[in-house]
C-alpha cells in the first residue's frame, strides 16, 4: 500500500533524485533542508525511491484577510502517472484544508506543463487571471 508520508531528512537524497527527474532541476542537499524546514513536503514512496510528491506552505493575504496554501511543487515520476497519485496527494490537502479553516489553494504552473494543468482544471482549479514579473539579479 503505498501511503503518504510527511518527508524526513534521511529523505532528502531520494527527494533531490524526485525533483531532478520530475523537474529537470539542480538541486543541493542544503536547500532542501531548508525545504522541509519551511514547507510540508508530502511523499509517497515505493521502497526507498519517492515516486510522488507535493510540497506548500500555509500564507496569508493580510489584505483581504485569507490565508491559504500555497503549492510550491507538484510531481509524480512518469512511470507512475494515471495511477491516482497525484489524487491521493491532493485529496489529503483538500482534508487538512476544511481541517485548518484554510480559505482556498493557490499554486503556479510552467506553460509547458501539459498535463499537469488537466490534472489541475479536473479538479476544479481555475485559471487566475495574472501575469507573473520576475527580475533576476
Amino acid at each position: 500500500m503505498r501511503n503518504i508520508e510527511l518527508l524526513k531528512k534521511e529523505d532528502i537524497d531520494a527527494y533531490s533524485e524526485f525533483i531532478v527527474k520530475v523537474f529537470d532541476y539542480d538541486i543541493n542537499n542544503a536547500s532542501m533542508e531548508e525545504c522541509i524546514n519551511n514547507n510540508v513536503v508530502l511523499i509517497i514512496k515505493e521502497e526507498d525511491k519517492i515516486i510522488a510528491s507535493l510540497t506548500y506552505e500555509m500564507r496569508k493575504d493580510y489584505v483581504k484577510n485569507k490565508r491559504f496554501y500555497f503549492i510550491s511543487y507538484f510531481g509524480v515520476l512518469k512511470e507512475y502517472r494515471r495511477e491516482g497519485l497525484g489524487t491521493k496527494l491532493f485529496d489529503y490537502l483538500r482534508d487538512e484544508t476544511k481541517k485548518n479553516n484554510i480559505d482556498y489553494i493557490e499554486l503556479t504552473s510552467g506553460n509547458h506543463r501539459k498535463a499537469a494543468h488537466y490534472f489541475y482544471r479536473n479538479r476544479d482549479f481555475k485559471i487566475k487571471d495574472t501575469t507573473v514579473f520576475i527580475k533576476i539579479y
